[in-house]
């Protein structure tokens, strides 16, 4: 596989910080994949490790406990396998990966949500764990962040069903479908709408459909999934994946790859700077209810942040390099 050479580092001018619960985060999950199989060799569970999903949750949220760093980590671990399930064969779950596979995988997995009892004993490991999971959310959340966080989980699955209709129809999307649903297609809305719950946030209704705070979690969510689009590039390029910005710009607008690797790192930069000025327009309710934006805010700034630091530190899942830390060779096809 050869590595992407991305041109310049994405701009994300936020500070590093990871949870002090990452080794007891990491190992615990280990033990939930073990105890319901969701890998099946200890090749696989060791692969797992390397791409250091535990890292990524505890650098997401660095003030969360023990035990809610622990849940969540079970939780981006199982989105990253059906995650993969549904981009391709797998055996995680019995059957096939087309449209109608993905939307009858998606019902059962709702269906949980409801009425987790009703997986306890079921075949598919998945299944299992998530009404595993599913229990100790319910435990860790409030009835009116469970209901929202169920919405956000339906919505990963019919980005899913979109992309594999689109992949049997042999269609392109044009770059503004894509950038419109591509929040959902990479779970990023799950990602920050835990931030309420994990950090605790107590926020009234009309503060969080405040078009400033809902500006603010867009961008968010859409600057995690261009730097995403980047880390994955050779690994996408190389399964014949299109569902990426920067394969979708080089398509619609005729171009390069290498002038949509650029051009990809642009949009990502303007919408963290557009991030920025937002952040000096923060709506006022009163005292408290501020000071719980600021610390909204503050999570959505470590989402971001996060991503990148995994992506350059502690995964083995992408394939990229700095064209200021890499020489770049000749023959290289995917090189800037």
């Amino acid at each position: 596989m050869y590595s992407i050479i991305l041109p310049k580092r994405l701009y994300c001018p936020f500070p590093s910080r990871i949870n002090s619960h990452v080794l007891a985060a990491d190992a615990h999950t280990v033990q939930w994949i073990r105890k319901f199989g969701l890998l099946h060799t200890e090749q696989q569970i060791q692969q797992y490790r390397k791409e250091g999903y535990a890292y990524m949750v505890a650098r997401m949220f660095p003030n969360a406990d023990r035990e809610t760093l622990c849940a969540y980590s079970d939780l981006n671990t199982l989105l990253f396998l059906v995650d993969d399930f549904l981009d391709q064969q797998d055996a995680m779950v019995s059957g096939g990966h087309d449209s109608a596979s993905v939307e009858q995988f998606s019902r059962h997995f709702v269906a949980i949500l409801e009425n987790p009892s009703i997986a306890h004993h079921s075949k598919e490991p998945v299944f299992a764990a998530l009404a595993d999971l599913w229990e100790r959310l319910i435990r860790l959340g409030t009835p009116e962040w469970l209901e929202k966080y169920k919405k956000s989980l339906w919505r990963i699955f019919h980005a899913a069903l979109w992309q594999h209709k689109n992949i049997e129809a042999g269609r392109w999307p044009s770059v503004e479908d894509y950038m419109a649903r591509r929040q959902y297609i990479g779970a990023a809305n799950v990602a920050t709408d835990c931030v309420e719950m994990i950090d605790r946030i107590t926020l009234p209704a009309d503060a969080w459909e405040h078009p400033v705070l809902t500006e603010l979690t867009e961008l968010c969510r859409n600057t995690v999934c261009w730097a995403n689009d980047l880390f994955s590039l050779s690994k996408e390029r190389e399964k014949g994946e299109y569902h990426n910005l920067v394969t979708i710009l080089a398509h619609e607008k005729n171009t390069s790859l290498n002038k949509a690797i650029s051009r990809t790192i642009a949009i990502h930069d303007h919408q963290v700077r557009r991030f920025i000025r937002l952040t000096a327009t923060l709506p006022s309710f009163n005292e408290a209810v501020d000071m719980e934006i600021v610390r909204y805010v503050e999570g959505l700034k470590a989402i971001m942040r996060a991503n990148i630091d995994w992506s350059n530190h502690e995964t083995s899942r992408y394939h990229f390099q700095y064209a200021d830390l890499a020489p770049v060779p000749a023959n290289a096809p995917y090189t800037v």
